[in-house]
């Protein structure tokens, strides 16, 4: 009769628990910009790292600006038929892969947040930037919108060519909500 008793409680616990709606909800941080920018709010909990892609092609990064999170691993194709040694000095992330031909190119790890600016020692008019974040990001034009945000402070940041790094603090206070940061970044 007990362990029936037992069995019957731990069953009405596990029940809420997996269908309880702030279990799974979390709140949305929305904004305005200036400029054009990568936008990102700490939250070490929502990093998914993923494999990205940085081509080489006509002596051009494409895309110039690329947003990956904390632990993802950027692939450099090379799509010229010529080689390309691309690097970083930048100081959170420095990175030298070498010299290589055309083909899949190969790949960095990123292992820390920061703007790193990334070049080409063969030709010095490649430019580009790696922006590695430490939660959700979004690339926005002038309004921007990020979902899936747990509790607590938090902080909002957003980086462009133009601007920089600029940050704000907000506090999301519970599962669903909006949370419109003030001012402009």
């Amino acid at each position: 009769m007990i362990d029936r008793f037992v069995l019957m409680m731990l069953a009405a616990c596990l029940g809420s628990f997996l269908f309880s709606t702030e279990a799974t909800s979390a709140a949305t941080i929305v904004g305005k910009l200036v400029t054009p920018s990568i936008v990102w709010v700490t939250d070490e909990k929502a990093l998914h790292p993923v494999v990205a892609e940085m081509r080489n092609t006509g002596k051009t990064f494409v895309p110039t600006i690329l947003a990956v999170p904390i632990g993802s691993t950027v692939r450099f194709p090379n799509d010229d038929p010529f080689f390309h040694s691309i690097f970083s000095g930048s100081e959170t992330g420095a990175f030298d892969i070498g010299f290589y031909p055309a083909g899949p190119g190969k790949e960095q790890l990123f292992e820390r947040t920061g703007v790193l600016d990334v070049r080409c020692h063969i030709h010095a008019l490649m430019r580009a930037n790696i922006v590695v974040v430490d939660g959700p990001f979004a690339t926005a034009d002038t309004t921007f919108s990020i979902a899936d945000i747990g509790p607590g402070e938090r902080i909002v940041h957003a980086w462009s060519r133009e601007r920089g790094l600029r940050s704000a603090s907000v506090r999301v206070v519970g599962p669903e909500a909006t949370v419109v940061l003030a001012g402009t970044l």
